[in-house]
């Protein structure tokens, strides 16, 4: 799926390509912001007029410019800059600068957006077979503006050279940002696109992606240079409109909470789960192990009792970061990948790795369960011997306490701006945390059993025999109120049946709107579309800079 790209007359040499989107996968709409891209590849005589040589194997003031590294490249979009006395893109070791507004390489978004669905797919080029090898040596390449542009007006997008982009390759989508991504930090390759005068409908590359080793000569590779106008903008707050998905029809049968009763109602549940005043403490901390990722970089560590996985985002936003904790069973699933817990996966529940391309720290921690004994039995037994009348909950909201204690003392994070997603075990995790902490200041639950009917909250890692018999968790939506809250049902845990729940919970919330249900009805495990919306209510609550 492509969005609609709206093309604008810009100088001559350049077409200006306006803020669009682009579907990498299931998950993730990246955006892009609006920039001017060269109607064509790079000339030998515009590569001369600004560095001073021709390297290129044909010659032809008009031909484009080849036989150059990315490097090359780079320092052409550096010297270009300074000639039209604007700032730099690119310091000594070719890292990206920020807030520039000079030349540079087009990234592989950019440059796939100014292309169209069907030249992505060559469908225009010609078919010719290469069974006649001797025949390949009396074509080269052509001048550039010669043949038809495209519907947007760029010449060769496909065809005549091969074309550096700034991105490190990788064989898989490594997506460091939702906004302007620039692919994964580290690499070997760098990215070319679009085929040369050589290649043919029949080439297997689909897309007309390939890499080059960023110090490779090649007499088929040149490029085209960009310019960003305006960097892509945020997902905006919810509107009314957006809101209005996630709110159903109402259902009759539970009586609404009186929010003039929430200071009971609060009292009541703390005797349930056998709470302790909360009492912050300074955190003791042991730094298991240090990652330096494609997209992220992180720290796995002991905070206090807990297991914790600090992701942050390898290019940062300007400013203190917003924050994403994700419980689960262990941090391994939420980061996508295997990091030696109990517990791996990733893919739609791989949240934490996701809340850091929307630009969030994400914090995945561990459930208790995992790390406190060898089993379930074990850890529970450990609890009741050090904390009587805790229950396995209740521990997990000191837990979390202590987790947003540490956090807002960190000046890289925005304690104003404290998110909290979980699916399942996490569900019920980000349900039981927001409700008694305050600073978390965004919610949205997965599949939790919004009823505690609805799941295995007897367990006695969870409630055991503290389960009352004359409450339920719409109680703990109201604790939460008026913070945003969204579930995320399948018709598995949580369905229709859940709408009730969250209807009796409404008169504690003054905007109605805050409290939502997505129902995707495909089971327990999350939709990508679920996902998707999760992702867009966090980030636009927490209005990520």
């Amino acid at each position: 799926m492509w969005a609609l790209i709206f093309l604008l007359a810009a100088e001559p040499e350049f077409l200006r390509i306006e803020a669009a989107s682009l579907v990498i996968d299931e998950i993730n709409t990246a955006r892009a912001g609006a920039f001017l891209i060269g109607r064509t590849e790079v000339t030998q005589a515009e590569y001369r007029r600004v560095t001073g040589r021709s390297p290129s194997q044909a010659k032809g003031d008009q031909l484009p410019v080849e036989n150059v590294t990315w490097h090359e490249a780079v320092l052409y979009a550096n010297r270009r800059s300074v000639l039209e006395n604007l700032t730099i893109c690119y310091d000594g070791a070719h890292l990206r600068l920020p807030r520039c507004n000079g030349y540079r390489l087009p990234t592989n978004a950019e440059w796939t957006l100014a292309a169209t669905p069907a030249e992505l797919t060559a469908a225009h080029l010609r078919t010719g077979s290469h069974d006649d090898p001797t025949a390949l040596l009396h074509r080269q390449t052509r001048p550039v503006a010669t043949g038809q542009p495209n519907p947007h007006g760029l010449h060769d997008l496909h065809g005549n050279v091969w074309e550096w982009c700034e991105d490190f390759y990788s064989p898989e989508p490594l997506l460091d940002s939702i906004r302007d991504p620039q692919g994964p930090a580290t690499g070997v390759e760098r990215i070319v696109r679009g085929g040369s005068y050589l290649t043919s409908r029949a080439q297997w590359n689909k897309g007309f992606v390939s890499s080059l080793a960023p110090d490779r000569r090649s007499p088929f590779t040149g490029f085209r240079v960009v310019r960003q106008l305006s960097p892509a903008a945020q997902v905006p707050p919810p509107n009314e409109a957006w809101l209005a998905q996630f709110q159903h029809e109402p259902s009759p049968g539970i009586p609404p909470v009186d929010p003039t009763q929430l200071g009971k109602i609060k009292t009541a549940w703390v005797q349930v789960l056998g709470l302790s005043p909360h009492q912050p403490r300074p955190p003791t901390i042991h730094i298991l192990k240090q990652f330096r990722e494609s997209t992220w970089n992180g720290q796995l560590l002991n905070l206090n009792t807990s297991r914790i996985l600090i992701m942050e985002p390898v290019r940062k936003l300007v400013g203190r970061l917003p924050v994403v904790i994700v419980p689960y069973y262990d941090v391994d699933s939420p980061a996508g990948e295997n990091l030696g817990g109990h517990r791996s996966g990733g893919g739609v529940r791989a949240f934490a790795r996701l809340a850091v391309q929307r630009g969030f720290m994400a914090v995945a921690i561990r459930w208790f369960g995992e790390g406190d004994g060898e089993g379930y039995d074990e850890a529970v037994l450990n609890l009741a011997r050090q904390h009587p009348g805790l229950t396995g909950l209740g521990q997990w909201i000191t837990e979390a306490q202590s987790l947003v204690d540490y956090l807002v003392t960190r000046p890289d994070i925005d304690p104003s701006r404290i998110g909290i997603i979980g699916h399942s075990l996490g569900g019920k995790m980000a349900l039981y945390a927001a409700a008694f902490d305050p600073r978390i200041a965004v919610v949205v639950s997965s599949e939790p059993g919004i009823s505690l009917n609805f799941s295995n909250y007897e367990a006695f890692w969870y409630l055991g025999k503290n389960r009352p018999l004359r409450r339920d968790q719409q109680e703990l939506l109201a604790l939460i109120a008026p913070r945003p809250f969204l579930l995320i049902a399948g018709e598995s845990s949580d369905g229709q049946k859940s709408w009730p729940y969250l209807q009796s919970a409404q008169p504690a919330y003054p905007n109605r709107q805050y409290l939502g249900m997505f129902n995707h009805r495909q089971g327990h495990t999350p939709t990508a579309q679920s996902v998707h919306h999760a992702m867009d209510w966090l980030e636009g609550f927490l209005s990520v800079q």
